[in-house]
């Protein structure tokens, strides 16, 4: 995985709008006192609303620089800890939910990474994926437009982020059977259908019903999040 941090800030760009609007819907699920694992937590910007909901939480990160701006925040009940999510073992359980947002199309092997999810999930807990939606709205206009070839491939700014893959959610449900897992929910994230640079442009309240009719329009947004349990 490349290291793009020196050029990419969590907290400024347009992203973190789908990074808060994921974190509403899983911190509904979130219990005071459960034991949360977040896999690739950044800066921390979901970490907040994790906090916010009395969870404890363990973020984990390969970017040292992403981990102290998130202690910077100086959060309750948050501990930290640098870790390679393609390599490493991940810290011994049980978690009540694992979350691994915007991560899964980075990995070198997103299926083994689940398998090591299972593996600290507790028999009731959770584990929360999301990964940029190949068929979102905006994809789908850039397809018809000729901009791009087939809805599997990359934008020019996925490659810049380490993207490596779009994933579907009949893939996602793939790679959850193999890991001992199974799907349990799937919805979306922001219908989008502009690109980054056209959305932040939009007015707030306008975002907010993008966000809003996400339940109905799950194929067309920007973000598949799906929820996962043990098999």
């Amino acid at each position: 995985m490349s290291d793009y941090t020196a050029i990419y800030d969590p907290d400024l760009d347009f992203d973190a709008v789908y990074t808060r609007a994921t974190a509403q819907r899983i911190v509904s699920l979130v219990r005071p006192g459960d034991r949360v694992l977040e896999a690739g937590a950044a800066t921390g910007l979901m970490t907040v609303d994790l906090a916010a909901a009395g969870a404890r939480v363990l973020a984990l990160d390969r970017s040292a620089a992403y981990l102290d701006r998130l202690v910077e925040r100086n959060l309750p009940h948050v501990r930290t800890a640098q870790c390679d999510l393609d390599e490493d073992p991940l810290p011994e359980g049980p978690y009540d939910h694992v979350v691994a947002t915007n991560l899964l199309h980075e990995l070198d092997d997103p299926q083994a990474f689940l398998a090591r999810c299972a593996g600290v999930l507790g028999p009731d807990g959770l584990v929360h994926v999301s990964v940029p939606n190949p068929t979102s709205l905006h994809r789908l206009i850039a397809l018809e437009m000729g901009l791009l070839d087939d809805l599997g491939e990359l934008s020019a700014r996925a490659e810049e982020f380490s993207t490596r893959r779009m994933l579907d959610r009949r893939t996602l449900r793939e790679y959850a059977r193999e890991a001992g897992l199974e799907m349990s929910a799937a919805t979306g994230v922001v219908c989008k259908p502009l690109p980054n640079a056209l959305m932040e442009q939009l007015p707030p309240d306008v975002l907010d019903g993008l966000n809003r009719v996400s339940h109905r329009v799950p194929d067309l947004c920007a973000m598949t999040l799906v929820t996962m349990r043990h098999a």
